[in-house]
């Protein structure tokens, strides 16, 4: 008897696959995900284009035609070095040689876009500059020097006008403390009046040197609490300084108190 063989009409239909008890239905449907559920968390895939402009938006545009602002991973153009941030000599004269021969200043920017590092200028611009700075250092230091002096020379005269009575080396005390350059101090602000300047410095002067600020400090008394305690002591001494109290025989009399007293804080 010949054996019996399946017609290609009665070929069985496969049905779902059932596996581990469980019918597991097949589709041939074809995906409709985007790029972003394709990779969750990554966000939509960016082109060349696209990244060099993303990380060209991190910084501001430049207004001026010969500036063009670049993080410091765009390549060094050709011919360029960069002047680093810090010496304003170097950066203001390599800047502006640099535009007087028409040719572009990159103001290099961080990575995050948030702070400048230096420029890029001309090779040749900047051996020149450096050489210059050698010639005049000598000058610029003494030009320094004498602004220094005319400014402390004005911070004595503003004491002077509205603190009359102040002792003499109280005043020379505030003007090279409060006034001196780099100090960061009320005597340096550029926000400031001049009078809330004087007014500031002279205050603090007496807080430290003529009360026992100090002292409440290390006692470890918190530090605005102590201020207010001896708030009316600074008042007190700064109106005798000013000349303005009711009885101005008194503030004489007190003024020779003060001048005389040297409070010792230990």
């Amino acid at each position: 008897m010949a054996p019996r063989t399946k017609s290609k009409d009665h070929r069985r239909k496969k049905g779902p696959v059932q596996r581990n008890g469980r019918v597991r239905k097949t589709s041939r449907r074809k995906s409709s995900l985007s790029v972003s559920q394709i990779s969750p968390g990554t966000g939509p895939l960016l082109t060349s284009h696209e990244k060099s402009s993303s990380k060209k938006s991190l910084i501001p545009e430049s207004n001026d035609p010969l500036e063009e602002n670049v993080t410091e991973s765009v390549p060094m153009p050709d011919g360029y070095v960069l002047v680093p941030k810090g010496d304003v000599y170097m950066t203001r004269n390599c800047r502006s040689k640099t535009k007087e021969s028409h040719r572009t200043v990159f103001v290099v920017y961080n990575k995050l876009g948030k702070r400048i590092q230096g420029i890029r200028v001309p090779a040749e611009i900047y051996a020149n500059v450096v050489e210059m700075a050698a010639l005049t250092s000598g000058s610029r230091a003494n030009a320094v020097q004498a602004r220094d002096t005319k400014f402390l020379s004005h911070g004595r005269k503003l004491l002077k006008e509205q603190f009359p009575l102040i002792p003499e080396e109280s005043l020379e005390i505030i003007v090279n403390h409060s006034f001196l350059k780099g100090s960061g101090r009320v005597g340096r602000a550029t926000t400031t009046t001049d009078k809330r300047k004087a007014t500031l410095a002279v205050e603090a002067h007496i807080r430290h040197k003529h009360t026992p600020y100090e002292k409440l400090l290390s006692s470890g008394i918190d530090r605005k609490d102590a201020r207010e305690e001896v708030w009316p002591a600074v008042q007190a001494i700064r109106k005798t300084w000013e000349g303005s109290g009711e009885n101005k025989e008194n503030d004489v009399e007190c003024l020779a108190i003060r001048s005389a007293e040297v409070v010792v804080l230990d």
